[in-house]
């Protein structure tokens, strides 16, 4: 039985001082190997704010788990990974502990949209119990016209189906400049939103 679409969202704490080996491995030999396994990454970021920045956090949609297995277990399996990995490591792990989260799309993201923002947010929130429908359906149909009132926009938002503190969805958000972004600190809390984890992101 196959199972429906999803979302893979990664946050990797790196080595300290070493995000550029991170960003090089990233655009380099990694993208390579993506191909090469069918591994589509929607966007790939350093978080300069944030819990436990700074974090290096990408994002994929998968048609199927049965395809993102097959997709990962290709990749681990492949003898060039291993490679890769021994020549950017340079003598140390760069990664020091990853989470890995599966996500129901909302509103997913385009890779299209990323470049039309200086800033892009990432944002978690705690959902109240019982209210992921209202959730979903708040963040489909008020938060787009609410967050273009104060400068910003919604490129992309997910439910989590794994990890802790459920319920929980994750919103990326694009701002023109950091005074639209703070100007909203408090905007989005409000029911079904709850408190929530905040990661300024920039491509490296």
């Amino acid at each position: 039985m196959s199972t429906p679409s999803f979302a893979e969202l990664r946050f990797y704490s790196v080595e300290p001082g070493r995000m550029h080996d991170m960003g090089a491995r990233f655009h380099g030999p990694l993208q390579r190997l993506f191909e090469r396994h069918g591994i589509s990454v929607v966007g790939g970021w350093q978080s300069s704010y944030g819990a436990r920045s700074p974090l290096f956090v990408y994002l994929m949609h998968w048609p199927s788990l049965e395809v993102r297995n097959h997709a990962w277990n290709g990749f681990y399996g492949d003898p060039d990974w291993y490679q890769v990995r021994t020549e950017t490591n340079r003598g140390s792990e760069l990664v020091e502990r990853y989470d890995i989260n599966f996500l129901r799309p909302i509103v997913p993201l385009s890779s299209d949209d990323l470049n039309e923002f200086e800033d892009i947010e990432l944002y978690v929130t705690r959902l109240r119990v019982g209210t992921s429908r209202l959730a979903s359906q708040w963040i489909e149909g008020t938060a787009p016209a609410q967050l273009a009132r104060l400068g910003g926009r919604l490129l992309g938002a997910y439910e989590y189906l794994t990890g802790d503190d459920l319920p929980r969805a994750a919103l990326f958000l694009g701002w023109k400049g950091a005074q639209d972004r703070n100007g909203a600190l408090s905007t989005m809390e409000v029911d079904p939103l709850g408190r929530a984890d905040r990661y300024l992101l920039h491509h490296i």
